[in-house]
């Protein structure tokens, strides 16, 4: 009996699971829009992990579907649709437009329909950086694409972060870098190049009050908040992405003198009476040795440089369900860089982000991503290190390697190649070998974040974040390297100094929220937050000299410890703040908030500000007169007044300041700065208004903003009596003002969307209106090498001699003198305010063209800016009269050489005033520049099934391709040097002068991504 009964039951179970089977089936369809398919779309069996997304063509396939399934189609813009299965294999799905713009925006702490914002945002996602992924900085990827966001590379090093400014200058000696926010944690600005492109989500870019008064005191210079990829409910999407490609030196718009034309120039020069040329090659050598000379023709720039080698990898794994997701990336990246002989930058990262409902009422979200970045540096300063300064320094008659007499290379005592010393007496090439600086990075940003669901009105999100970057620097001079021959001691060959440091911030967040409707028009949202912030930085240092080989890099081998040191700086800020946001039927919007920052940057007197906003919006689309309007599909009103401020100071600068030191043995210390306890934030007003509209469906949208910005309480140094003790004469107070005002606009239109053919265009540009000093010291103008502040007058005005060409009767120099009258003497009292003429730009912005048919699409990305100035430098040292000894630029050959001679240089006889600096090497740095192009392809479905992949895309991208300038050189300067200035260095002026920095490059790179 039991027998007979277990074969039954068998036999119902496997009818059961037949039955179940039978029940289950592939579902493919296609997701359209009005104009044709749909890529990209989500496709879901509700309540389950059973999902994917649409193809190029909008087609889509699901197995294991049920029939009493129910699939979800949702995309971003357009209402979700929900199709029960019951007996169909094959489903075509249009999705409608959704115009209650229910784009999500990030707005600080929190997020805020597009619809309900209030505020000027601009939204830059991964899909419109994804062609600008060879950048190894992501903040490069974001120039000429944000209005009012000025995105200028510092120089082309590999993994050098850009130089960034928001709605332009907004202090003169804090620092000016807006605030970088990773998922709720922040970061430091030159951590940014840790950060794997392939990771990002979308950047907001905050710029009014009504945003950056969030963040307080953080704030004052915007924000850019960084959000990462997260998985989406659905089974596992396995992503590949690989490039490779090449880099080289962006082309100079000049020529070098060869080795017969810089041997010519020596002679006339001779000839002439220049006393530096008469001991010269040129002027000295035979016929016959004149002719060996030209036969070693060097092209320098072949010997130093070389073409970069970039490779970027990618690999990440997402998905979830209703209850869990999760996304996980894997990145490697290599930019050998332009220099010969040294390796470049390297980064490899790991990420992982999760988000877990835990309860009903309880989400869980962790994000934590590893970063390890390597680099070795060549010396950026303008001197005989900077291997870019010798390819325009070392004169091409010299070759790379020593000659002996028979005209051989010659070579040492192991039969190594010998390197010339050339005229500079230091080897760069060689150098770069011997004196290598090897630096790590290695970056943690965590999160953990739980989001409570109080009620129906009142939740509580808390998050508990931190970064650490320990940073670890060798640098070494090898026994026998270049340098031990200048600074070494022959008892104790070789030396080497290790850096380390430790810079951890955490930061810990609490936001309560309430949220409620009253007769289902009255929207109202309060947020009341908690935040406290601490960095504590520890660094440390040792340097030992006496290594017995260059091939054991560590210490413990040294002959003698010769110095060591150790600091730790802590700085805190404890803030309170208070939203509110009111919207009456989805018409009115009214915000407004309260903060309070508590900040130990400033004495105990002076620790607290506090930081207003208050906003207001009106979506006339929502009104009954416009909401049956076919054409105008949004339009809204804004604007929003606020404050904030700037503690972005030194440390300690509230009280007398000393160092110590060694005096006959003992410790001593040294008095070297006077401490001002009454300095207090720099207080910042910024005034918006702006309009945001869209046409026929926003298939032509646009966003217009003006604003000004007033910076009032500059923390700027006060002269103080020189017997005081202030190593700098000087005490920083809260004094003087500035004004920005601007004009954003950017405007997007689809011009063509068809189920075959799509041409999008778009772009920005920003105006600047009004850049002003309002108010300094008593008044008295800041003089700064080359730049002045002066009241009424634009912000960092070059301050030169104005040049007035070449007298033709005699090929002396001429200049202007203060009353205007011409003259060929020279002062420095010369120097005059050149009005209207500044390293800030009038108007800046970029656009894009998007072109896709079927599976090819090509797509271009322009960057532009007009009407700053930049002070030529680099040309000045090429036709300077006074370095005949180095190599020189052909045009040098254009110089004054009898009377009436136009149009050219100043005779070399008057080298004491025709090498100085003033308007001569003063040009405008206007450019347009193709920042990328990338032609792609897409495999159809019908192909990548039989591969049994989702996607395959094929492309290539090359990068500042073609370039529109005046400028004698490249003109997308952020530093001119970096050891010569550089954010953070006192006086830094942004963009103000080229001076023999890493240039920029011109790269191309080819790859593939596959989609499982």
């Amino acid at each position: 009996m039991k027998k007979k009964l277990c074969l039954v039951l068998t036999l119902l179970l496997v009818f059961a699971v037949q039955t179940a089977f039978a029940q289950q089936k592939t579902v493919s369809g296609t997701v359209l829009e009005a104009e044709g398919p749909l890529p990209g779309a989500n496709v879901l069996i509700k309540g389950t992990s059973n999902g994917t997304q649409t193809d190029f063509d909008g087609k889509f396939s699901l197995s294991n579907v049920n029939s009493t399934d129910i699939i979800i189609v949702s995309y971003v813009g357009f209402k979700n649709v929900e199709v029960p299965v019951g007996n169909q294999t094959t489903i075509t799905i249009t999705l409608e437009p959704d115009n209650t713009l229910d784009e999500v925006v990030i707005v600080g702490f929190g997020s805020r329909t597009k619809e309900l914002s209030t505020s000027a945002i601009s939204t830059v996602t991964g899909k419109d950086i994804e062609n600008l992924v060879p950048s190894t900085s992501l903040d490069n990827a974001l120039q000429g694409k944000a209005a009012g966001v000025q995105v200028v590379g510092a120089n082309g090093r590999p993994g050098q972060t850009a130089f960034v400014q928001i709605r332009g200058i907004g202090s003169l000696s804090a620092s000016t870098t807006p605030l970088y926010v990773v998922d709720g944690v922040p970061i430091d600005a030159n951590d940014v190049n840790n950060i794997n492109p392939n990771d990002i989500e979308s950047f907001s870019i905050l710029k009014d009050a009504a945003t950056v008064s969030l963040y307080g005191s953080r704030g004052a210079n915007g924000v850019v908040l960084i959000t990462t990829k997260r998985g989406k409910s659905g089974e596992a999407r396995i992503n590949f992405n690989s490039s490779i490609g090449f880099s080289q030196r962006i082309p100079d718009p000049f020529d070098l003198l060869d080795a017969r034309g810089k041997l010519d120039i020596e002679r006339q020069f001779a000839e002439l009476g220049v006393a530096a040329a008469q001991s010269l090659p040129g002027a000295t050598s035979t016929p016959e040795e004149l002719a060996d000379l030209i036969a070693l023709d060097t092209d320098w720039e072949n010997e130093l440089l070389r073409q970069g080698f970039i490779q970027n990898n990618s690999l990440s794994i997402s998905g979830g369900d209703d209850r869990l997701n999760y996304f996980l990336s894997l990145g490697y990246s290599k930019n050998t860089g332009i220099i010969d002989r040294i390796d470049g930058f390297e980064r490899t990262s790991l990420r992982l982000n999760t988000s877990y409902q835990a309860k009903d009422w309880l989400r869980i979200n962790t994000n934590i991503s590893l970063s390890r970045n390597t680099s070795d540096l060549p010396r950026d300063r303008n001197n005989v290190q900077n291997p870019f300064r010798a390819l325009y320094d070392y004169n091409p008659y010299e070759p790379l390697f020593l000659r002996d007499d028979n005209g051989d290379i010659a070579v040492d005592e192991n039969g190594e190649n010998v390197y010339n010393p050339t005229s500079t007496g230091f080897p760069i090439a060689l150098a770069l070998q011997t004196e290598p600086e090897d630096n790590r990075n290695f970056l943690i940003i965590g999160s953990l974040g739980a989001d409570i669901k109080i009620s129906n009105k009142f939740s509580n999100n808390f998050l508990v974040g931190a970064t650490s970057n320990r940073f670890n620097r060798t640098n070494r001079s090898l026994p026998g390297g270049v340098l031990q021959g200048f600074v070494g001691d022959a008892d104790f060959p070789g030396t080497q100094t290790d850096n380390a440091s430790i810079d951890l911030r955490y930061n810990v967040t609490n936001t309560f929220s309430y949220k409620d409707t009253f007769n289902e028009v009255h929207n109202i949202q309060a947020d009341f937050l908690l935040d406290y912030v601490e960095r504590i930085f520890t660094s440390q240092f040792s340097t030992s000299r006496g290594f017995p080989t260059p091939d054991i890099p560590f210490q413990d081998v040294a002959a003698e410890a010769s110095a060591a040191g150790s600091n730790e700086a802590r700085n805190r800020l404890f803030s309170q703040g208070l939203f509110l946001t009111y919207d009456y039927n989805r018409k009115y919007v009214a915000s407004g908030s309260i903060r309070r920052d508590t900040s130990t940057r400033f004495g105990p007197n002076n620790q607290e500000g506090y930081f207003w906003s208050g906003s207001l919006a009106w979506n006339l689309t929502n009104e009954d007169f416009l909401s049956s309007n076919s054409t105008i599909s949004n339009l809204k009103l804004r604007a929003s007044l606020g404050t904030a401020g700037n503690q972005a100071i030194g440390e300690f600068q509230f009280l007398n300041l000393a160092n110590f030191g060694t005096f006959n043995g003992s410790t001593s210390l040294l008095p070297i700065g006077v401490g001002n306890p009454d300095i207090q934030w720099e207080a910042q007003e910024t005034l918006d208004i702006g309009v945001e509209w869209g046409l026929f469906n926003n298939r032509l949208n646009g966003v217009v903003d003006f604003f000004q910005r007033n910076s009032d309480q500059l923390l700027l140094p006060r002269p103080i009596s020189a017997t005081i003790g202030d190593e700098n004469n000087s005490i920083i107070s809260n004094i003087g003002e500035i004004e920005n005002q601007g004009l954003e606009v950017s405007l997007n239109y689809d011009v063509l969307r068809n189920s075959n053919m799509r041409f999008s265009v778009g772009g920005n540009i920003s105006f600047q209106l009004n850049n002003e000093v309002v108010s300094l010291v008593n008044g008295e103008d800041i003089i700064n090498g080359t730049t002045i502040l002066r009241e009424g007058e634009e912000i960092n005005s070059f301050f030169l001699p104005r040049y007035a060409g070449v007298n033709p009767g005699n090929g002396a120099p001429l200049y202007l003198d203060q009353d205007g009258n011409i003259t060929d003497a020279f002062s420095g009292d010369f120097n005059t305010l050149l009005e209207g003429k500044s390293p800030a730009p009038d108007l800046q912005g970029g656009f894009y063209t998007d072109f896709s048919w079927k599976g090819f699409s090509i797509r271009s990305d322009w960057a532009f800016q007009a009407g700053n100035y930049i002070l030529n430098f680099q040309r000045q040292a090429g036709v300077a009269i006074g370095n005949i000894d180095a190599n020189l630029r052909t045009e040098a050959l254009n110089f004054w050489r009898q009377p009436g001679d136009t149009n050219v240089l100043p005779s070399p006889l008057f080298q004491a005033t025709a090498d100085q600096t003033s308007t001569r090497f003063l040009e405008k740095g206007d450019f347009l520049r193709l920042r990328s192009l990338t032609v792609a392809y897409s495999l159809p479905s019908s192909f990548t099934e039989k591969l049994f992949i989702n996607s395959l895309r094929i492309y290539g991208t090359g990068q500042n391709i073609l370039t529109v300038t005046g400028f004698e050189g490249d003109p997308e300067v952020g530093i001119g040097s970096a050891e010569t200035s550089a954010p953070g260095n006192a006086g830094f002026v942004a963009g103000a002068f080229n001076l023999f920095s890493y240039p920029q490059t011109r790269s191309y790179t080819f790859g593939v991504e596959v989609g499982f």
